[in-house]
């Protein structure tokens, strides 16, 4: 009896459960804000230093058929694609602080509204770019497919996070609101993934590098656009209902896809991001 106590008073113990997913979802944060952050100054001196230039070939290095001359429409689509990229990233990092939230709460209004525009703006010109120029996003149909039901997704999260504001209804709001943020976190997600894949591999395995197909790739689409909003729904459920023994399993779980995401955080940085800047 005597041993029960102390283990239900220890690691067991439903206190220590909430402090430990609580403290997961903190490494987590600390993770997406660390990548997200080199990922904005990649974006930034990159392609807006190109922009700056007015030398739009150089999204080319990066992006297959970035810039074709003469196309103006698909040319604006993707030039305004990737200047939205930073802000909404810098964006949704913003959203996600408990300090801007407390003390600046009309910076949170006002950001948020227009997170959800340009969360709108890009899954509509990410559509145009994937249908009108399949080439600039290499790989297989499966990708284009999982690409396009990624951006309905973050249509239906923005429409709803924006309604529930409106609405006051702030719990629901929240909800939908860190599922638009995993939604448009998903190519962010699929780029550490391959990189993290890649740096533990060193070399293509499961995939061709020409054609941008294989088992891999169809795998990293479906982890990376739909399997995390999954993955939210278990930690949202374990953080409002959960046992301790759920919440320890989840934090387990939270922690361990923080580690991975590090992996790949620090393998794009040095291996993508840094070498362009």
């Amino acid at each position: 009896m005597t041993s029960q106590v102390i283990i239900d008073t220890g690691w067991r113990s439903p206190e220590f459960a909430s402090k430990a997913l609580d403290g997961a979802a903190r490494f987590w944060f600390v993770t997406v804000l660390l990548g997200q952050t080199i990922f904005s100054l990649y974006i930034v001196v990159f392609y807006y230093g190109a922009t700056v230039q007015g030398d739009f070939a150089q999204f080319n290095q990066v992006m297959p058929a970035g810039y074709i001359e003469g196309d103006g429409p698909g040319n604006i689509a993707v030039i305004g694609h990737v200047m939205f990229a930073a802000l909404i990233t810098v964006g949704g990092l913003l959203q996600l602080l408990p300090v801007i939230r407390r003390r600046l709460p009309a910076l949170h209004r006002w950001n948020g509204r227009l997170y959800v525009l340009v969360a709108t703006v890009m899954s509509l010109s990410g559509a145009y770019m994937i249908i009108t120029r399949s080439e600039l996003v290499a790989g297989s149909g499966f990708g284009h497919t999982a690409l396009m039901i990624n951006g309905a997704i973050i249509l239906l999260c923005a429409a709803m996070a924006f309604r529930f504001a409106r609405l006051r209804q702030f719990d629901r709001h929240r909800i939908w609101a860190l599922r638009l943020f995993i939604a448009v976190s998903g190519v962010w997600m699929f780029r550490i993934g391959m990189m993290a894949w890649l740096g533990l591999h060193g070399a293509p395995v499961g995939f061709d590098p020409v054609t941008f197909t294989g088992p891999f790739l169809t795998t990293l689409h479906t982890l990376t656009y739909i399997v995390p909003l999954l993955f939210l729904e278990v930690y949202l459920r374990a953080k409002a209902q959960g046992s301790a023994t759920q919440k320890l399993m989840t934090a387990i779980g939270v922690g361990l896809l923080s580690i991975a995401m590090l992996g790949g955080v620090l393998s794009a940085t040095f291996g993508m991001w840094l070498p362009r800047i």
